[in-house]
């Protein structure tokens, strides 16, 4: 699905930019070397990186929560 019409930019291009580090509209436009046209998109990335940043912490909250489990079978050996 296209984000952005004016550079062409589909879902997959922005999400790579999430993925490598981009965490606002502005600078998904600097990993692929374009500005922001008419802006219509912008909403639209801002809520991808919202929704990519909510994921990341899940993930982080969830590998804190295995950390927490203890090692019954150790202990009982």
């Amino acid at each position: 699905m296209y984000v952005c019409i004016c550079h062409a930019l589909n879902d997959k291009t922005v999400k790579a930019a999430l993925g490598d580090g981009a965490a606002t509209p502005a600078a998904v436009f600097r990993r692929h070397g374009c500005q922001v046209q008419c802006g219509k998109c912008v909403p639209t990335i801002r809520a991808m990186a919202a929704d990519h940043r909510a994921a990341c912490a899940r993930t982080r909250a969830q590998a804190a929560n295995h950390d927490l489990v203890p090692a019954y079978g150790v202990a009982a050996e």
